[in-house]
C-alpha cells in the first residue's frame, strides 16, 4: 500500500522543458535530411564532372566573305521622267479618260476641253479656204485661155493674117489672166493658212500624253470642271527608269566616279536590296553642308520587276572598294586596348590572345587585313572574360 502511494505522487516534467525536447527533436530531423541531401548531390557529381575552364562560343575562320567600303546615305527615289499637264487654253473640262494609276501610251487622248467655238471657226475658215481655191481655179482657166490666144495670134501674125496691134492686145491679156491667177493663189495660200492654223489651234483643247508612262494623280478633276493653263491637270512619269539623289561629303566627293555600282535598300521592302549606278556628279559644293549632289539611276523594270514607286524612302551604298575572299569576324569578337585591336584564338583548350588589323566594318563583320589566318578558331562569345592562357570550354 505504501509503494502505491509512492507512485502516485511522481512528478511529471515541466511545459518549457517538453518544449525544449521538442525543439531538439525537430532540429536532429532536419540535420538529417540536409546529411542526406548532401550525400545524394555528392553521389550525382562522382558521374557528372563540371565542364572545366572559362565557357566561350567559337567561330571557325574561313576567306569566304566579301566586305565592301561604302558611303551610306539615306534617300527617297523619284522618276527620270515626270510630266505635270497643263492645259494651252483656258475652258471646262469636258471629259478626262484616265485615272490616278492607269498606264498610258505617247500620243494617247487623255482628256478634252469644250471647244464648240472653235469648231464654228474651224468650218469658217475650211470654207474661206476652199472659196480661195475655187478662184484660184477660175483664174488658172482664164490664164489658159489668154495664153493660147496669145499662141494662135502669134502664128496668125506670122502668115499675115493678124497684125502686131492685135497680137499686142492679146499679150496683154495674158498677162493681165496672169497676174489675177497669181492673186488668187496667195489669197489661197492664205485662207489654207489660217484654217490650218485653226485646226490645229483644236488640239489646244485635247490633252494628249507626252510619253508612256503611268497616272501618278489626276488631282480628282471631273468633267465641268473649269480650267486654266495654270491648273495642272495630270501627273504622269516613266516608272521604267527610277533615279535618286545622295548628298556625299566633300571629303568623299573625288573619291566617287560615274558607273560606280550603288546598292539600295527600301523600308517597305526590308531584306531586299536592288543595284544600281552612279549616273552624274555636281560640280558644286553646298557651303552650308559642305556636301555634292550625286545623281543615282536604277532600272526598275529589271532590277525590281516594276514593284518600285517614286517617293519610297530607304538608304543607298555607294560601293568605293570590294574586298572578295576577305577573312572577317563577328564585330562582337573584337576588342579594342591601348596598344590596338585584339581578339582570342583558341589553340589546345586554351585562349591565346592575338594582337590584329581591323579593316573594313559592314552590318555586324569587320574585316581582318593582319594577325589571322582562315582555319583559326576565334572566340565571339565570352571573351570580356579573357587575358589569354586561361583553359577553356568550347559551347557552341
Amino acid at each position: 500500500m505504501e509503494r502505491a502511494i509512492n507512485m502516485s505522487v511522481v512528478k511529471l516534467p515541466s511545459k518549457n522543458t517538453a518544449a525544449a525536447i521538442l525543439v531538439v527533436i525537430v532540429l536532429t530531423a532536419g540535420i538529417g535530411v540536409y546529411s542526406r541531401r548532401e550525400t545524394l548531390f555528392a553521389e550525382k557529381e562522382k558521374g557528372e564532372s563540371a565542364p572545366a575552364g572559362v565557357i566561350v562560343k567559337t567561330e571557325k575562320i574561313a576567306a569566304d566573305k566579301t566586305i565592301s567600303d561604302k558611303i551610306v546615305q539615306n534617300m527617297s527615289i523619284e522618276a527620270e521622267k515626270r510630266v505635270k499637264l497643263l492645259p494651252r487654253v483656258t475652258g471646262r473640262l469636258l471629259s478626262l479618260s484616265v485615272k490616278t494609276g492607269d498606264s498610258v501610251r505617247r500620243g494617247q487622248q487623255l482628256g478634252v476641253l469644250e471647244h464648240e467655238q472653235q469648231d464654228a471657226l474651224i468650218l469658217s475658215t475650211a470654207a474661206q479656204a476652199a472659196s480661195a481655191r475655187a478662184d484660184s481655179e477660175k483664174a488658172r482657166a482664164q490664164m489658159q485661155n489668154a495664153k493660147t490666144n496669145v499662141e494662135r495670134y502669134r502664128r496668125l501674125e506670122k502668115e499675115g493674117f493678124s497684125t502686131q496691134q492685135q497680137l499686142d492686145a492679146m499679150e496683154t491679156e495674158y498677162a493681165s489672166a496672169a497676174a489675177a491667177y497669181s492673186a488668187a493663189r496667195a489669197k489661197e495660200r492664205q485662207y489654207a493658212a489660217e484654217s490650218a492654223r485653226v485646226a490645229s489651234a483644236k488640239d489646244d483643247y485635247i490633252i494628249r500624253a507626252p510619253m508612256d508612262g503611268v497616272v501618278l494623280d489626276d488631282y480628282s478633276l471631273t468633267a465641268g470642271a473649269m480650267i486654266s493653263p495654270s491648273s495642272p491637270v495630270l501627273d504622269i512619269a516613266d516608272l521604267r527608269r527610277l533615279k535618286a539623289t545622295l548628298k556625299v561629303p566633300e571629303a568623299k566627293i573625288f573619291s566617287v566616279k560615274p558607273g560606280m555600282p550603288v546598292q539600295l535598300r527600301f523600308d517597305a521592302l526590308p531584306g531586299e536590296t536592288f543595284e544600281g549606278s552612279v549616273s552624274r556628279i555636281d560640280q558644286y559644293v553646298d557651303p552650308e553642308t559642305r556636301t555634292s549632289s550625286v545623281e543615282i539611276s536604277l532600272d526598275n523594270e529589271r532590277q525590281a520587276g516594276g514593284r518600285l514607286r517614286p517617293g519610297m524612302f530607304g538608304d543607298a551604298a555607294i560601293i568605293e572598294r570590294e574586298y572578295r575572299n576577305a577573312v572577317t569576324v563577328p564585330e562582337g569578337a573584337l576588342h579594342s586596348g591601348d596598344g590596338g585591336s585584339y581578339l582570342f584564338v583558341v589553340k589546345e583548350g586554351r585562349a591565346e590572345m592575338r594582337e590584329v588589323v581591323a579593316g573594313v566594318r559592314e552590318g555586324a563583320r569587320v574585316q581582318i587585313t593582319k594577325g589571322l589566318a582562315p582555319g583559326e578558331e576565334v572566340v565571339t562569345f565570352g571573351g570580356n572574360s579573357l587575358t589569354g592562357g586561361e583553359e577553356v570550354s568550347v559551347q557552341n
